[in-house]
């Protein structure tokens, strides 16, 4: 890691967004000073130079240089030990799907847990999950677990649901459900706690039931993630999921200098007495890891069509569910206020939104003194009542930056036409001077940000029927208010503000060397913007020369 001692590097190109007051740095030749991790000049070429006559020089051309994107919620730990199972998202059909699990079944010792992730029922199965019959097709010899790619529910073949100890005489756990066929018996489909018992080591209520891998696998895997990000451009990231093994995982990437993105951990509820007795609280750590939050769940997802709604999903008459009970909620926010922390609470649908407010203004009415700003995570349909009380409250919204685009055949089936011009609500969280930040939640949703900046700025599907459909128009932004949201947004949201999102003497030197000007290029082709290079505090972690 370089130091303030040593001589300063001038970075240059045909345009650099500072999203300072003013977007660009206007000037005939552009150019960064910077020192150590930090950025110590901003102007002109010719007068950073005469100024700082010892300083190397790099000079990106007819490239645009801005800050680094950063992705306020996903779940960077979760998509590390992913990779121990199979990919399932680009399986376009149930035979493609159950081939791919058959597969790795054939390269699995028997007794040995077959994972696939990131299942998209809406993509290969026409909608409707599997069961535990449609596993069994795959495999009676394995235990085997499918996630969906919202990862709040997942499904269970016989030997599975035999591992995890389940049977038809089984409860679901508080917040969890175990569905059944009309004679009782258990389809394999587990729902949030139930699934998080299995294979969450955050957020289940023991030792999860798939094994948890050891410190240099884990380690292997983390790098291999980080560095996509980092391909895509993302320079900090927020952990949405982390308990005692995934804090451990990070310090320990931390301690070798292998973390190339910057991760605010959102430490999950279920541990947060133990984290509130070593002395973790929000803002502990360094600019490379630090403690963000406490995460916890108010109902299910979007995508999954679990989370929890005034109004019934189309043609149903479910309202979703309520993952954490009232009295649970109210007394969570309440203790984590009083502690000083930042609650980072999952909440979908307007009912869960607004029991969370509920909780909050409760805890801030009991402990008025303290003015932190809690996020809510997702936050995905909202109506002006509840806008008005995120306002008041200073809270901060985190919403799905790409699910228009990625997930839009789901959205117009589960909400209809009309509820997608309350959802995902950028346009009117910032004409109600809401702070909001840019999320993907991968592996729910694709990580890459020039993606979720072309969703916000068109609302255009990709998906299936509703491909290049515009979903929620009233919702569109500009592509600098987009930008704002993924940098200066969700800089704000970590508590960073001061030191990240703007590239402004004094902050961290973390940008992107990109092919466009994303302000400039028509917004339907943000996501064809090419990253030369990504750099985080001064050096590059990413640069398109080198090998995957």
């Amino acid at each position: 890691m370089a130091s303030a001692g040593q001589p300063p590097t001038l970075v240059t190109a045909s345009r650099i967004i500072t999203m300072a007051d003013q977007p660009y740095v206007y000037a005939a030749r552009p150019a960064l000073a910077i020192q150590g991790e930090r950025v110590v000049g901003v102007g002109d070429l010719g007068d950073l130079r005469r100024r700082m006559p010892d300083a190397s020089l790099i000079d990106f051309g007819e490239a645009s240089i801005a800050p680094g994107f950063n992705d306020a919620h996903q779940h960077p730990t979760m998509t590390a030990a992913n990779q121990r199972g199979v990919d399932l998202s680009a399986a376009g059909s149930r035979t493609v799907l159950l081939d791919e699990l058959r597969s790795r079944a054939c390269d699995t010792p028997s007794g040995e847990w077959v994972l696939g992730t990131r299942y998209d029922h809406g993509k290969s199965t026409g909608g409707t999950p599997l069961s535990r019959t449609d596993l069994d097709e795959v495999t009676e010899t394995h235990p085997v677990l499918l996630i969906n790619i919202g990862a709040h529910w997942g499904v269970l073949n016989s030997a599975g649901l035999a591992a995890a100890g389940l049977s038809d005489d089984s409860v679901p756990p508080p917040g969890g459900e175990l569905s059944r066929d009309a004679a009782g018996h258990l389809t394999g489909v587990v729902h949030e706690q139930a699934l998080f018992d299995l294979a969450y080591p955050s957020l289940a209520r023991g030792r999860p039931v798939l094994p948890v891998q050891d410190t240099e696998t884990a380690l292997v895997q983390l790098r291999r993630s980080l560095r996509a990000l980092n391909a895509a451009g993302i320079t900090s990231v927020g952990d949405a999921m982390v308990g005692p093994t995934e804090l451990a995982l990070l310090q320990e990437a931390r301690q070798r200098g292998e973390l190339t993105a910057r991760v605010n951990a959102l430490l999950t509820f279920r541990h947060f007495d133990a984290f509130l007795a070593a002395g973790l609280r929000t803002g502990f750590g360094d600019h490379w890891l630090r403690v963000g939050g406490v995460k916890a769940f108010a109902d299910g997802a979007v995508a999954g069509g679990t989370c929890l709604v005034e109004e019934p999903f189309e043609g149903t008459d479910d309202h979703g569910i309520q993952t954490l009970s009232t009295d649970e909620l109210n007394e969570l926010a309440l203790r984590v206020h009083a502690a000083g922390s930042r609650l980072a609470i999952h909440a979908n649908g307007d009912r869960a939104i607004k029991l969370v407010l509920t909780a909050l203004e409760q805890a801030r009415a009991a402990h008025p003194v303290i003015t932190t700003a809690h996020r809510l995570e997702h936050c995905s349909l909202v109506d002006a009542e509840i806008l008005a009380r995120m306002k008041n409250l200073g809270a901060v919204a985190v919403p799905f930056g790409s699910y228009v685009a990625f997930h839009g055949d789901k959205l117009v089936d589960y909400y209809g036409v009309e509820r997608l011009e309350r959802m995902f609500a950028h346009r009117s969280f910032l004409e109600a001077g809401v702070p909001v930040a840019g999320s993907s939640d991968f592996p729910c949703g694709p990580f890459e940000p020039l993606l979720g900046l072309a969703s916000c700025v068109t609302r255009v599907s990709s998906i299936g029927r509703t491909a290049g459909q515009i979903l929620g128009p009233s919702q569109r932004i500009s592509a600098q208010e987009a930008l704002a949201i993924y940098t200066t947004g969700s800089a704000y949201a970590a508590g960073e503000a001061a030191v990240k999102g703007r590239l402004v003497t004094g902050n961290l030197a973390d940008f992107v060397v990109l092919s466009d000007d994303p302000l400039a290029i028509d917004p339907r082709h943000l996501p064809e913007i090419h990253v030369h290079q990504t750099w985080v505090g001064g050096r590059p972690v990413w640069r398109d020369e080198d090998p995957p």
